[in-house]
């Protein structure tokens, strides 16, 4: 089993006490073997297979990104300028009905190799309606850690056929994935069931859905609340508020994590604590389809669990978390007072809580011993980041993506030097642009 020693790094643990260590990391194998100045007797019987040199570097825990689609990459840069239902009905479900299996590969791929790239290591993805084995088939292959599950839309109005299901075949799709892909990859790979959003699932699906998380132990990924159009159409189809109405048919509890949460009120953050239901927040996307910005910081001083996301690219352009940390940060000084949430509170929502949301915190999100070894190495000594100061404010104001050096899930390197292991740049381009083409030629876009 190969270990690998990183030397001098600064290593911001995210543990409990939130340590930032200057010392060493070793890795064993998939986990966290040793942390912090190591004695030459530790090293001798480490049997170190590779020394790094990470004295200019900080080693966070693996970012967590809670809400992505994979099956949107390839739709980059289609959707400009209008508003989540327009963009829905005008853009976004004509592309997800035309995909077929190769189109989603490699829109799976093109994701995979940029999420990597800047440091994500672990996703919470929603996909479409069909052909969800490829993105699973590739997450696997390319060593990603993700909960993931094909989308759910059994009712509703205003999207194309080849999106819409019966409640049985929707609930059989998944359940076929689930026992195909849940625990896959030595459990690096978990299934979640999908139900797009309350305006297009009906009430029998959701119920069900909630029936099963609870009977499989498996999470619940939806949108809630991210739009007042939305939040309008659903209070007057079903006489609620988005979030009431969700845990009225058991969407809630540590296993349902909703995404965006932005149109919420005073008492849906209040039921959200009280039935311990998981947020993630997407900044970029938020603003990109001009929802508004989300009640952050509110929602975790009523003890809500919240994590980051970049969403899809076709609402925000790129899937790069350093990017969602900023404007994560920055938003709320707008919204709840300038020192309203610190540089920290956001890198633990990128790391630590963002584990919690996905109900994997006892194996990642923090760099402690016996954890897994998912972890993101970035360089601090380029001129953008000097002079060095607190490494909480260099992560969230001065880093990019470019500047991450390393990433790692399970004691592998899966990037490095620039580039992503096991994926060839060059052909991805090219099968990117060929796959689009032949993408929006069947959507008619």
């Amino acid at each position: 089993m190969p270990s690998i020693l990183f030397k001098n790094a600064n290593i911001a643990t995210m543990n409990a006490r939130r340590e930032i260590i200057r010392g060493d990391l070793l890795v064993h194998d998939d986990r966290i073997a040793a942390i912090g100045k190591l004695d030459e007797h530790t090293l001798r019987n480490a049997q170190v297979d590779r020394i790094i040199d990470a004295s200019d570097w900080v080693i966070l825990p693996g970012f967590v990104q809670t809400h992505v689609h994979l099956c949107q990459t390839l739709f980059r840069n289609q959707a400009e300028d209008m508003e989540l239902l327009d963009w829905l009905q005008k853009r976004i479900w004509p592309f997800e009905a035309a995909h077929d299996e190769n189109s989603m590969r490699v829109s799976a791929r093109l994701g995979i190799a940029e999420l990597l790239a800047g440091g994500t290591t672990t996703i919470l993805d929603m996909g479409s309606v069909h052909h969800y084995d490829a993105v699973f088939d590739e997450l696997e292959k390319f060593g990603m850690r993700a909960i993931g599950g094909k989308c759910m839309m059994d009712s509703g109005d205003n999207f194309p056929t080849g999106l819409r299901e019966t409640t049985k075949d929707s609930l059989r799709m998944s359940r076929d994935l689930m026992e195909r892909w849940h625990g896959a990859a030595n459990g690096r790979l978990r299934y979640a069931y999908a139900p797009r959003f309350a305006l297009s699932c009906s009430e029998k699906l959701l119920r069900e859905v909630a029936e099963i998380s609870a009977a499989k132990g498996c999470m619940m990924h939806t949108h809630s609340s991210e739009n007042i159009g939305e939040t309008q159409l659903v209070m007057q189809r079903t006489g609620k508020r988005n979030v009431e109405f969700l845990s009225s048919l058991g969407i809630s509890g540590q296993r349902a994590c909703l995404a965006h949460c932005i149109q919420i009120d005073e008492k849906e953050i209040a039921m959200m604590s009280h039935e311990e239901t998981r947020v993630a927040h997407c900044p970029g996307s938020n603003l990109k389809l001009a929802s508004g910005i989300a009640p952050v910081v509110k929602m975790r001083k009523a003890g809500v669990v919240i994590g980051l996301g970049a969403d899809g690219a076709a609402c925000n352009n790129n899937l790069d978390m350093l990017n969602e940390m900023r404007l994560a940060a920055l938003l709320q000084k707008i919204s709840a007072g300038v020192g309203a949430l610190s540089a920290q509170a956001v890198v633990e929502m990128a790391t630590i809580d963002g584990a919690r949301c996905l109900g994997w915190n006892d194996e990642i999100g923090s760099i402690e011993v016996g954890k897994k070894a998912d972890v993101v190495a970035i360089n601090l000594s380029d001129l953008h980041l000097l002079p060095s100061s607190d490494i909480y404010t260099q992560i969230v104001y001065a880093s990019r993506a470019s500047d991450v050096v390393m990433t790692m899930v399970d004691g592998k390197i899966l990037f490095e030097k620039k580039e992503v292991k096991s994926i060839d740049v060059d052909a991805l381009r090219h099968e990117t642009q060929e796959e689009f083409v032949m993408l929006a030629k069947r959507a008619g876009v």
